[in-house]
Order: structure tokens, then sequence, then C-alpha cells
């Protein structure tokens, strides 16, 4: 069975068990198919295992299936956790995976004390495993600001999968041997250009997905992380340990989740097949509607745009303040059985070298304006209801004060009744009768307004534009006798509503996209002014070698010393590569 087919069965299995709450009822033989053949293991790479604060880690996720080391396409969502010595949180963060590739960055600030720490990844579909299942990565931050807190760290409980990563450095069987990366010069001078090609010794260099990291050498204790072939050594089908023996956690298959529950305050009012709206609202607004299961249960597939934070998810319902909501937290990983080192073992010689990286941060950081990663452009987002039928921009109008004018007078479409104090607002069709459909969906900003009683109350001369369908209207389980879109001026309407029934908040939402800084010195004069002590070079993340002929460029920095060229990654095969270089400046 292809990887289509084995994707489709695991989503409807797995669909199959949210929502009819009956797991132990899935076929045997279905189950262990899916468990042996759709296991996800990640490889990360790091730009360095130490950091002094003020310095930003870049990361790059490979998501693989053991079972024959190609990307998975499972997950669409990865997760990055930064774990201290007393084993809490620092740093979570959500990962987009495309095609099981995924990047991030996190700057390493200066509220961290100097020790050990854990940087751990996985999926939510590992989290399934009988054990421990994230890769573990050990990793050494220095606070020269702060300092450092020792923790009690006793304990004997290691996690299975951790590995000794300098050990895996050292061997030098592990460096692929059939390319290689070809260097212009040995020896560079100061903000001089250096040119690469990574070129196959012979034969034809295979597509893939690589990373590159090219970062001073410093003296200070790195652990070493294991590479790509090491990876794939230790993580094959037949040495895997934690296959999946419940299914408790869903994968994001499709993108990412955001779950919860709804209750009643009333029994007879039940908690099934009532339907749950979310919003994400602003210019590019995301409207998503899902419907409860018995248990009250419900669940949304986020797109990848818009990005933003701020959400609103509501019960909707005419008896809505009698229900109240809960989302649910992100799933936590396990972290007791984590082992840090007690003692860095740091020496007089290592703190002229902190000193010196400190010095070089911290000017780095003063023209952080300058020299920042720059975001990559968000695709802008259509509606999801696409093309009205009609839509105001009341501009082009004679502007009214208050929205019950502005219907009357410019949006002929609309009309709207009063039952005691209740505002109750409709979509006109000369043809048909579309309150047969229900009330009209009714957004502003892309949030769902219950109870327009709000609208009648606003400055209308926040308003950008209405648009509307007069039309009867499905979308997700709802039926709606049309649809009223009101945008302002700003995107930023703040609802009126209030209860139990509707929760404001912000969600945690992946990372997005960046691009790396690099100078540019074809003109030595434009920034002579300006300071360049970056110690990491160069970080492409979604680097691709599909020729014989792979050219890399960049410029080096006023720092002098020897640095590190890494590069990592897997053929679209599933082989592993691993390279090493270096290369001085003076």
């Amino acid at each position: 069975m292809d990887r289509l087919k084995l994707t489709l069965s695991i989503a409807l299995a797995l669909v199959t068990n949210l929502f009819a709450n009956a797991q132990n009822n899935n076929p045997i033989a279905e189950t262990k198919r899916i468990t042996e053949t759709m296991q996800e293991k990640i490889f990360l790479h790091l730009n360095t295992t130490t950091f002094v604060t003020g310095e930003t880690l870049y990361f790059k996720i490979y998501c693989m299936n053991p079972v024959n080391n190609s990307t998975s396409l499972i997950s669409k969502i990865g997760y990055v956790e930064l774990i201290d010595s007393n084993k809490q949180v620092v740093s979570k963060s959500k990962i987009y995976l495309e095609k099981g590739i995924g990047e991030g960055n996190y700057f390493i600030p200066t509220t961290l004390s100097t020790g050990s720490y854990k940087l751990i990844a996985y999926t939510k579909w590992m989290l399934n495993s009988s054990s421990s299942n994230f890769e573990v990565i050990d990793l050494t931050i220095i606070n020269p600001y702060k300092p450092k807190q020792v923790a009690d760290l006793s304990g004997n409980n290691t996690i299975s999968n951790t590995t000794n990563n300098s050990s895996i450095a050292k061997n030098e069987s592990s460096i692929t041997k059939n390319i290689t990366i070809q260097k212009d010069k040995k020896t560079y001078s100061n903000r001089e250009k250096v040119n690469l090609n990574i070129i196959p010794l012979s034969g034809h260099l295979e597509k893939g997905n690589y990373s590159i990291s090219i970062r001073k050498l410093v003296t200070l204790p790195i652990k070493r992380q294991r590479n790509a072939i090491a990876f794939k050594e230790n993580n094959t089908i037949t040495n895997s340990k934690n296959s999946i023996t419940n299914i408790d956690i869903i994968p994001e298959l499709r993108g990412e989740l955001i779950t919860g529950s709804i209750s009643s305050r009333k029994k007879e009012l039940g908690i099934s097949n009532k339907i749950v709206i979310l919003s994400i609202p602003g210019k590019s607004f995301a409207v998503k509607s899902a419907k409860t299961n018995s248990s009250g249960k419900f669940i949304f597939i986020l797109d990848k745009n818009p990005n933003n934070s701020n959400c609103i998810v509501q019960v909707m319902d005419d008896n809505r303040n009698d229900y109240s909501i809960q989302l649910d937290e992100l799933a936590k990983v396990e972290t007791t059985s984590l082992n840090f080192q007690s003692d860095l073992n740091l020496t007089i010689n290592d703190s002229v070298a902190i000193q010196e990286q400190s010095i070089a941060n911290q000017i780095e950081n003063g023209y952080y304006d300058i020299k920042k990663d720059s975001l990559l452009t968000e695709v802008k987002t259509e509606s999801f209801f696409n093309t009205f039928q009609k839509e105001y921009v009341l501009d082009d109008y004679t502007r009214f004060p208050t929205f019950k004018e502005t219907i009357i007078e410019v949006v002929t479409e609309l009309y709207f009744r009063k039952n005691n104090e209740d505002y109750l607002l409709y979509v006109r069709n000369d043809k048909k009768d579309l309150t047969i459909y229900g009330p009209p969906l009714v957004l502003v900003d892309g949030i769902v307004i219950q109870n327009v009683n709000e609208l009648f109350n606003y400055n209308m001369a926040n308003v950008s534009k209405i648009s509307l369908i007069n039309e009867g209207y499905v979308y997700g389980p709802g039926l709606f006798g049309g649809l009223v879109s009101i945008e302002t001026k700003n995107n930023d309407y703040q609802t009126k509503a209030t209860g139990d029934f509707i929760k404001k908040t912000d969600i945690q939402r992946p990372l997005s996209e960046t691009k790396f800084f690099v100078p540019d010195y074809t003109d030595l004069s434009k920034n002579q002014r300006i300071p360049d002590y970056r110690y990491q070079l160069l970080w492409l993340p979604q680097l691709t070698l599909a020729s014989n002929e792979n050219p890399i460029s960049f410029y080096t920095s006023d720092v002098t010393g020897t640095f590190e060229i890494t590069l990592e990654g897997f053929t679209d095969q599933g082989i592993p590569v691993s390279l090493k270089d270096t290369f001085e400046v003076q």
C-alpha cells in the first residue's frame, strides 16, 4: 500500500477514534498495521549546542518515517521545547511541517541562568508511543550577567534514547564520503566573500533536503550533535522499541489542531451536535465551524494563514448562555526522567572566550534593526465565502451615523425587526424567504456576532464596508439565512459578548518562517561604519541540492578564527548526508 493510502487509512482510523470514542473497537489488524508502518522520528540540526545569552538558536526539523527513512507525511505540526535543569519548560514552539520538514529559531534571553538545558522535539503522534520517543539534545547556556544557580540534579533515571552527542561526532566513519565541500580559498580576510560549492566525488548528487550552518569554532565546551547518519543507524524500525500501543492523541494530519469541550448547566439541553465557532479576527480572518460529539468535544483544523494568535471560540445556540466552553491545553511531555549534567566544568580560559562572545553579542544586538532576520511575507488569505453577491463600500454613499440608518438608506438587502429590547437582523431576497434557513451568519472583522444589538449601538464612522450574500448559506454543520460581513477601518472590532459560552484568548501559533540575515559587502564603503561581530555567518535551513554544481556564497565578519561548515540532511531516497569542513579568517 502506497504512502497516500496509508495516510488516508490512518486519518479514517483516528477520526473514528476521536468522534466515536471507541478506540478499542478498531480492527486489531488495521491498528497493528498503522502503528507499525506509520511511526515518526525527529532529527534536529542545530547551529550549535553552546550559547551565550543574546545569541539565537537556529534549528531544522526532519520528521522521518523509520520504516524507509523518508520524510513523514503524517504530522503537519512539530513541537520544540527548551527545558531547564529544574525540568521546567522555558520555551515551547510550534513549527509548521511541510512534508516532514520545518524550521525555527529562539533568541536566548538574559533571563536564563547559566546551566545545562535540554532541547526536545516531537509531534503529537509521537506522544502515543509506549515510552519517551522524542528527540533530545543537550545544550549549555552561559549567562555572564547572572550567577549560576545550582539545582538539585540527583536521580538515576535517564531517557532511553538519550545519546552522547560528543562521542558520535568523533566517529569519522559517520561522515559522508561521496560528496565534498569545495572552497575557493582556505583563508579569508574580514568582510571577504566566501564561495563554496557542494559537489559529488563520483556520479550524480542526489536530490534531497538539507541544512547548512557556518559558525565560528570556540574554545567553550560544546556537546557535539549526532549527525544524520548516526540518526538513521539508531532509528530504524528494527531498532525502535517505541511502537504505538494506544491511539490517545490524534496526529495533526491536516494541520494545526485546536480542541476543547462544552458543558451545560441544564441537562435537558444536551451537549452533543452543538455548533461551535472559532474566529481568528483581522483584515485577513479565518472562521471555523465544528459540531460537538456525544461527549461535548469539538475539534478545529486551522489553516496556515492567517497566523494570528488572537482567537474567539463560542457556542452558537439560542440557549448559549446555559453553556460553558473550555479549550484543551497543549499536550505535555513527561520530563521527570530527564537527567542533567550538574557541573559545566568551565575554566579561567573559558571566561575570556565568554567575555569576547558576550561583547560581540551586545554589539550585534545593538544594530538589530539593521541586521535582523526578515519574516517571509504571509500569503493573503481569501475569505472562506469567496466572492459576495453584493458589497457596499460606505465611503461611496452618504454616510449615516448609526447601523439602523445605514441598512435602511444604503444596504437595502438588510432589514431588521425588534422583539422587546432585542434587534433581529435579516437578509432580504425578493424571490424567496431566507428565514426558513434560520438567521444569517453575521461577522465583524471575522468575529461571529450572535446578538446583533451591539451593532445597532456601534459608531458607523469606524466601518469601511458591508458585504452580503442573500441566499441560503451552508457553512460547516450550520445552515444560515444568508451572510453579512462587516469590515471596520482598522480591523480591530471588539465584540461586547460575554459569558461562559464564549472564550476570548490568545492561542499559540506556529512560528513564522524567517530569512537569515546575510550582509552584502560588494561595496565595502557602504557599511564600513557598521561593526560586524557575527559568529554565525550563515544558516540555510532550506537547502535543496539537485545538481552537480551547488554554489553557496556569503561574507565573513570582523571576527577572526576558525569557522566550521556543517551540512546535514537526507536525499529523497532517505539516504543520510553529513559533512563538515573548516576555513580560517585572519
